[in-house]
C-alpha cells in the first residue's frame, strides 16, 4: 500500500505524475523501496490525502514507476513557487521559512522526486 499526503500531481493520458521535493536521503529511500524492494510487483493500493478536503481517498491499484523528469522548479512562475514552498513549509510544521525552502531547492538540499502511477486492473496496466 501507498499513502500519499497532499501530493503535487499532474494528470496525463495513461498515467499521472506524483512529484515532491525531499532530501537526497529521503528520495533514495523511496526510490529503493519502489525499485529494489518491489522489482517485479510495483502495483500498490494507493490512498491520497488532499489537505483541502481533509480525508483519505482510495484511488485504486496503481503501478508505480520512478520517473526521470526535467527539473520543474526553474519553469514555475512566482505564484506557483509560492504554492510549492507554502505546502512544503506546512509539511515541516513551519520549522523552515519559505525563503529557506527556496534556498534548499536551489542549492540541492531538497531535490525533486517524481513517480509515474498508472491504473492497474487484473494484471493489465490501463492506458
Amino acid at each position: 500500500m501507498a499513502f500519499v499526503h497532499d501530493p503535487f500531481s499532474m494528470d496525463g493520458p495513461g498515467e499521472s505524475l506524483l512529484m515532491d521535493w525531499g532530501t537526497p536521503d529521503a528520495n533514495e529511500t523511496v526510490h529503493a523501496y519502489i525499485v529494489k524492494k518491489r522489482p517485479r510487483d510495483r502495483v500498490l493500493h494507493t490512498f491520497t490525502f488532499p489537505v483541502k478536503r481533509g480525508v483519505w481517498y482510495y484511488i485504486g491499484a496503481h503501478k508505480w514507476n520512478v520517473k526521470d523528469l526535467f527539473e520543474v522548479w526553474p519553469t514555475l512562475g512566482d505564484r506557483a513557487k509560492e504554492v510549492v514552498t507554502g505546502k512544503l513549509q506546512r509539511r515541516c510544521n513551519r520549522r523552515l521559512s519559505q525563503e529557506d525552502i527556496v534556498e534548499m531547492i536551489q542549492d540541492g538540499r531538497l531535490q525533486q522526486f517524481c513517480i509515474g502511477v498508472s491504473s492497474y486492473e487484473g494484471g493489465n496496466v490501463v492506458q
